[in-house]
């Protein structure tokens, strides 16, 4: 469990960071007259932040699948086997109420 929490404190702070990397003080930075490779370099960042932030997402949810998974029971051993009296049918137009009746 202490593995699934960590894994949803991540989340949290990822959100925290890609809301503060996505601010227009933080992209007023980058907004510059300037090319790499004949990109803004606006641009450029806007295109590896929010690839970065998919990116770590889907190894912090990867992680929780993982988790819920291995969280989840398992029945072992054989299960036990129905009655006779659990496999009639209900007459029809009854309900369950009235089988139990008889």
């Amino acid at each position: 469990m202490n593995r699934l929490r960590r894994s949803g404190e991540w989340s949290v702070v990822l959100f925290v960071v890609a809301l503060l990397a996505f601010n227009p003080p933080v992209l007023s930075i980058f907004s510059v007259p300037e090319l790499v490779f004949g990109i803004p370099i606006l641009y450029l960042y806007i295109f590896i932040a929010w690839g970065g932030a998919i990116a770590l997402l889907a190894m912090n949810v990867s992680g929780l699948i993982d988790d819920d998974e291995a969280l989840s029971p398992r029945v072992q051993g054989q299960l036990p086997e129905r009655l006779p009296e659990d496999l009639e049918e209900a007459p029809p137009g009854g309900t369950g109420a009235e089988r139990e009746e008889r």
